[in-house]
C-alpha cells in the first residue's frame, strides 16, 4: 500500500520490482533527493517507505524507494494487508540527529541511481 490521491488505490498491493540494467554494474538509492550525483543515471524517483507497524518504529526492518508513479497489481483493490508500507519522514528535533541536509517533518524522497 502507498499514499495516493485515490482513496481506493491506497489499498491495492504494490508490485515487486527489481532494478537491473544490463549495461550498468552499480546501483544505489539516493535518499532525501530526487536527483542522482553527477555521472550516475536516475532510473526512477519516489519516496522512502518501510514495513512494520506505523506506531512502533522498532518493528521496522527494511526500507525501499517506491516509485512516485507506482502502479498497483491489477485486481487487488480489496485490502488484503499482506504487508503494510509506510512513508518515512525525518524527525530531528529533540534528538541527536543533525538535520542538515534533511528537513524536520518532511517525507523522505529518493532516487534509484545506476552507473
Amino acid at each position: 500500500r502507498w499514499p495516493t490521491s485515490s482513496p481506493q488505490a491506497r489499498y491495492d498491493n504494490m508490485p515487486c520490482v527489481v532494478c537491473y540494467v544490463a549495461t550498468r554494474s552499480a546501483m544505489f538509492v539516493q535518499q532525501a533527493s530526487y536527483l542522482c550525483p553527477s555521472g550516475w543515471s536516475r532510473e526512477y524517483y519516489g519516496y522512502m517507505m518501510s514495513d512494520g507497524v506505523y506506531s512502533k518504529r522498532e518493528g521496522r526492518k527494511s526500507t525501499i524507494c517506491v516509485d512516485a508513479n507506482a502502479e498497483a497489481v491489477p485486481g487487488t483493490g480489496v485490502s488484503t494487508d499482506p504487508s503494510l508500507a509506510f512513508l518515512l519522514s525525518v524527525e530531528c528535533t529533540n534528538s541527536e540527529l543533525l538535520c542538515s541536509p534533511y528537513v524536520d517533518g518532511r517525507i523522505l524522497s529518493c532516487a534509484v541511481c545506476t552507473k
